[in-house]
């Protein structure tokens, strides 16, 4: 409880005025998805239930792998619970021992810290769409998670591409004859076929590599050539990282090759090219210009 206190700045509750950060940035983010959703998850029903949060229970880490907001964003949140209220009713699942979280665990945690904070009774009760005991399954349930962080969060390439696993395993197995799985998680999404088979190429890729996608080092492309690679090349990769030259056309090289010494070699940055390259120059008869030059282009496809 003590920690919940610590990130929580009363300082930060008093003169505000109008949409916080937060909120812009998730109005933004929901007009660019165009995922819809296989769940009809009115946000808007009448149907909303006010639910004591000490009924609530987290659904299961291996359901739920999506990362809490960074503390900034989360007061940015707290904040515009107190001023606004709560903007969208979180989703959840009746179970014998109270209520799972299956949309809105960052929310709930908001309720929490303001009602610990401010003892104010509004807060003790969060709305709820409530979905009982038989109306949905397990799978069902771990669904609706994947579908509504998919539409509003920004998520990582690791849990876009655990997202996209998770989907994978369900429709595969309801699908009608003739249908591509790829193609109806697409549409559910709202990306394309390409991008749907990218992130399922990725279930090999380690762990490690993600980080390098969400820091822009390395690209999809190339993420789906290196989780061609064996396990033990990626770590040695991962190991020699600073000194690799991630490039496509040499990861396309890589994956023809057995032996991690020579794959190294292959992809190393090569310090000395640079200081290799000379310039050269020539003088020929002004009439012969165009006829040096088509030599010169020609030459330079072979290199």
């Amino acid at each position: 409880m003590s920690t919940k206190k610590s990130i929580i700045n009363k300082d930060r509750f008093k003169n505000l005025s109008g949409m916080s950060a937060f909120d812009k940035e998730k109005r933004q983010e929901n007009r660019k998805e165009n995922a819809k959703s296989r769940f009809d998850i009115d946000v808007f029903s009448n149907d909303i239930s006010q639910i004591d949060i000490n009924k609530l229970i987290s659904a299961p880490s291996e359901w739920n792998f999506y990362s809490k907001l960074p503390e900034e964003k989360f007061l940015e949140l707290i904040e515009s619970i107190e001023k606004n209220s709560l903007l969208h009713p979180v989703v959840l699942w009746e179970k014998n021992d109270g209520y799972m979280i299956l949309s809105g665990h960052n929310r709930v945690r908001a309720y929490k810290a303001l009602y610990e904070m401010t003892k104010d009774e509004k807060y003790s009760k969060i709305p709820a769409i409530v979905k009982r005991k038989d109306d949905i399954d397990e799978n069902t349930a771990r669904e609706i998670i994947v579908d509504t962080n998919w539409i509003q969060r920004q998520l990582t390439t690791y849990e876009k591409t655990q997202s996209i696993l998770q989907k994978y395993v369900r429709i595969k197995s309801e699908k009608k004859k003739g249908e591509k799985t790829r193609d109806l998680i697409a549409g559910q999404l709202g990306i394309s076929g390409r991008m749907v088979q990218n992130y399922l190429s990725l279930n090999m890729l380690n762990s490690g590599f993600f980080e390098l996608i969400d820091e822009s080092v390395i690209n999809i492309k190339m993420a789906v050539l290196l989780a061609k690679l064996p396990d033990q090349t990626q770590k040695l990769i991962l190991k020699n990282k600073d000194d690799i030259n991630f490039d496509v056309n040499l990861l396309k090289k890589a994956s023809e090759l057995r032996k991690d010494e020579e794959i190294l070699e292959l992809l190393r940055k090569d310090e000395k090219k640079e200081d290799e390259l000379i310039t050269l120059k020539v003088k020929i008869r002004k009439d012969k210009k165009e006829e040096f030059m088509k030599i010169y282009r020609d030459w330079l496809k072979t290199v």
